[in-house]
């Protein structure tokens, strides 16, 4: 994922640097992840709350997997030092019955963190929506990650076997978040994006210092399928919530 450049400053919030092998390995975790957003809204605390996921909330038999889980829920969500507000829209989205919308904001953060999970969205499954070719299955992913093979040379290092299974985690991944339905042939479908989780990543977007007056054309909306001309209208008559 390139640096994104612009006269505003912009605060170090997403991941930047080589693709990792680990990325997408443990799929979008979003039962895990809502226990810790839970536990966090209760306790007010972000280590208190990864120690209880680990000790007391997660069913997995084996400390080992539970510290593993526990440090991929943070990575994606705490590790950037996030905002007061972010954990909280956060929370409020854990507790609601109907999880739609912790499942688009969970697929902006994990995303913004990930830069291989941002990249394949970008540049795997919006360039096929945009095409109207809805549907996509492990071989358009190979052949994706075949081709950052031949740009990266960390992707090149990657055995088959790695690729493989990134390939298979990246669309169950993707299907957690409401990105893709289906199991064998994924189709590609718009997320369900509420009003609150709109303005959730309309505000993230101007914090991090990203100019309002381009803030419609930001490539992150398009991990929701969200056209440029949508996002201005949107903004047109809500516009973004800030610190002042």
């Amino acid at each position: 994922m390139g640096t994104m450049t612009t006269t505003a400053v912009l605060r170090g919030w997403r991941a930047t640097g080589p693709y990792l092998p680990t990325a997408a390995s443990k799929n979008g975790l979003i039962a895990e992840t809502r226990l810790f957003l839970r536990a966090y809204g209760a306790a007010g605390s972000v280590s208190q709350a990864r120690d209880e996921l680990v000790d007391q909330l997660l069913p997995q038999r084996s400390r080992e997997t539970r510290v593993v889980i526990a440090r991929n829920v943070q990575a994606r969500l705490t590790r950037w030092n996030p905002p007061a507000w972010v954990l909280d829209d956060l929370v409020v989205a854990s507790q609601q019955e109907d999880l739609s919308r912790l499942r688009s904001l969970l697929l902006i953060h994990h995303a913004r963190q990930e830069t291989l999970l941002y990249d394949t969205v970008q540049e795997l499954v919006v360039p096929h929506w945009q095409r109207g070719e809805p549907q996509l299955n492990r071989d358009d992913t190979l052949a994706f990650l075949t081709d950052l093979a031949v740009r990266h040379a960390e992707v090149a290092a990657w055995s088959y076997e790695t690729q493989q299974k990134l390939a298979r985690n990246l669309l169950t991944t993707l299907r957690d978040y409401g990105l893709l339905v289906g199991r064998q042939i994924r189709q590609i479908v718009e997320p369900a994006v509420d009003e609150p989780a709109f303005d959730h990543l309309a505000r993230l977007l101007v914090e991090e210092g990203i100019p309002e007056a381009r803030l419609a054309d930001h490539p992150d909306w398009r991990l929701w399928l969200m056209p440029p001309q949508r996002v201005r209208a949107q903004l047109a008559s809500n516009p973004p919530r800030t610190n002042g």
